[in-house]
């Protein structure tokens, strides 16, 4: 859950799919969840992210949209960005876009983002 100064929140969208998602990916062998997250970010996004900038909010499992019975699990971590930032998408992101209290409807978003990220982001607590 990336946030910058004016709590937009950033989404992304993968190449092939209409769905808009938190950034992040899968946990290769070796590696801690946050330390996934920063190198996944760093990838697609090209942000760099120190592991202090982390924020642990909590465990979802859900229906994944892009892959048919399948549950995604995610540990979901929050990042405050200093600063607000134009995005540029690498690897198999096609799009990335902030996200704000007042557009957020308008985007297909995926299961995680619905019933972890959303409510938490609107509340303003950032506590699961």
């Amino acid at each position: 859950m990336v946030v910058d100064p004016n709590n937009r929140l950033l989404v992304v969208r993968k190449k092939n799919s209409a769905y808009y998602m938190m950034p992040g990916g899968k946990i290769e062998k070796g590696e801690l969840s946050s330390q996934a997250l920063v190198r996944e970010l760093k990838e697609e996004l090209d942000l760099n992210i120190s592991l202090s900038e982390l924020e642990y909010l909590g465990f979802h499992e859900t229906e994944a949209v892009n892959e048919v019975d399948t549950i995604v699990r995610g540990e979901i971590f929050k990042i405050e960005l200093k600063a607000a930032l134009d995005i540029f998408p690498q690897a198999e992101i096609e799009e990335a876009i902030w996200l704000t209290v007042d557009n957020y409807e308008n985007y297909q978003l995926a299961h995680l983002i619905e019933q972890f990220t959303i409510p938490i982001w609107k509340a303003g607590t950032f506590e699961y």
